[in-house]
């Protein structure tokens, strides 16, 4: 059976990079209040940092969550202000003043999509990298534990260069 490789670590991680801004895209699309931002930029930020502690870089402070916090809103505000200036274009547009229920299942899907898709790539990766690892401890035994070369002399580019001239 093929395994999954770098391939789809990398699309997973790409749909984990693309979850948000499309729930900020769904959001505009559903005309769902804009108070709704807020809460995505701060599950982004969230899985971002449950991301973070998996690759041991938790170097959290109060300024670096508001200007993540800050960072992500921004970036989000502008996709949902881009898909609803386009759909603005073809229809008329109402957005909800409150945030209801089919906020909290975009929310939810969106974060979920994200985590789900980091979990299954890094447990991947973790995979791969564990059978490279073993492949060059295997090799390095090999070749600290196997046949010598039959001289003592230099390798240079591949060959043995005896110390001794032929007889």
């Amino acid at each position: 059976m093929n395994q999954p490789g770098l391939q789809t670590v990398i699309s997973l991680r790409l749909v984990s990079l693309i979850a948000f801004p499309m729930g900020a895209a769904l959001l505009a699309v559903y005309q769902r209040s804009p108070l709704a931002l807020a809460g995505l930029a701060a599950l982004m930020l969230i899985v971002s940092l449950i991301e973070r502690r998996r690759i041991a870089a938790a170097q959290v402070n109060g300024a670096s969550l508001v200007m993540g916090f800050a960072f992500r809103l921004g970036l989000l505000i502008g996709v949902f202000v881009l898909f609803n200036g386009v759909l603005t274009l073809f229809r008329d547009t109402a957005l909800a003043r409150t945030f209801a229920l089919p906020d909290l299942l975009i929310l939810g899907a969106t974060t979920a999509a994200a985590l789900i898709a980091n979990e299954v790539s890094a447990r991947i990766a973790g995979r791969q990298i564990n059978a490279v690892r073993s492949e060059l401890q295997a090799a390095m035994r090999a070749h600290q534990g196997g046949p010598a070369a039959e001289g003592d002399g230099e390798i240079i580019e591949g060959e043995i260069i005896d110390p001794d001239p032929p007889r």
